[in-house]
């Protein structure tokens, strides 16, 4: 395909068949959202939000785009940010990664470090930066702002959709929630047969990506939107060691994922066995495995 620029590139991800023997009636499909341009499918979000609040007027030129975040939408926020010739602020946690650091630094970002969970870090953006400099920043707020979930609505569930016109599961984690409120919302609108299957942490588990709400991890309106009107089919909570083993089969065979998409896959397998599916279930990887590299690099010893 051809780009006029880079801010036209995300989305439109390819998906590729991870070979399952533990499934043999189902084909498994991995969506690598990893191909976006920070290597993330934060990047969908954040160009949401952001042309979002261009509409309503909110964005003004000497404006700091500011957020919270684990790593991935922090990047996006950088990035784009930059492209588009606005400086950025972004509030990371604890579980900030050496590789993502390094990608904020590179692209200029203000990185304040808050607590140890991005819910810390928003109401420091809310209840700190925003009152001290109300006319410097853009809050755009990936915990509660509408686009976010909107942002997968329009663009990742016709996409699966599309490529997939007779699919029978879709499988993805929950952080924010954006993605499978929005992605789930759609389905359940255009078809709702499909299984939606969404993936947590187990208790005392920290992956990337996936919120561990029995250990308090912060609930957002999406996710609790979504709860309150059964979008999902199954919930399933994944433990770090099934994700490790998980990550490691796809590696095998030559996929570059972090711990998240092993989830997924884990997840997947399960559902699959659970539902007795067959056919095509497509689950969508979060990012690519360089963001997560020194965690790979300690398992994979």
């Amino acid at each position: 395909m051809k780009y006029e620029a880079v801010t036209t590139m995300s989305g439109q991800t390819p998906h590729v068949r991870v070979q399952c023997p533990e499934t043999p009636a189902a084909r498994i499909y991995v969506k690598l959202e990893g191909c976006n341009p920070t290597g993330s499918i934060k990047d969908r979000a954040c160009l949401g939000l952001i042309r979002s609040l261009r509409e309503e007027g909110k964005l003004k030129q000497s404006m700091t785009l500011l957020d919270a975040s684990s790593g991935n939408f922090a990047c996006a926020v950088a990035f784009y940010g930059r492209l588009m010739g606005f400086p950025s602020t972004v509030v990371v946690n604890s579980k900030l990664t050496v590789d993502k650091r390094n990608f904020l630094e590179y692209f200029g970002a203000e990185i304040i470090q808050v607590g140890d969970f991005t819910i810390e870090g928003n109401k420091y953006c809310r209840e700190v930066l925003l009152p001290q400099q109300p006319d410097k920043y853009l809050f755009l707020d990936q915990l509660h702002n509408w686009a976010n979930p909107r942002a997968y609505y329009e663009s990742l569930g016709p996409e699966i959709l599309a490529d997939f016109p007779d699919v029978k599961a879709v499988v993805g984690s929950l952080g924010s929630g954006g993605t499978m409120a929005g992605t789930g919302k759609y389905f359940r609108e255009h078809k709702p047969d499909v299984k939606l299957i969404a993936v947590q942490a187990a208790p005392g588990t920290k992956l990337p990506g996936t919120g561990a709400f029995e250990d308090g991890d912060y609930i957002t309106p999406f996710i609790q939107q979504s709860i309150d009107n059964n979008v999902f089919d199954y919930v399933v909570k994944v433990t770090e060691r099934d994700a490790i083993q998980r990550a490691m089969q796809l590696k095998d065979q030559g996929l570059f994922c972090g711990l998240q998409t092993g989830g997924v896959m884990q997840a997947a397998v399960l559902a699959t066995k659970h539902f007795h599916l067959e056919g095509d279930v497509v689950i969508i990887s979060g990012d690519t495995g360089w963001k997560n590299l020194a965690k790979l690099l300690q398992v994979n010893q």
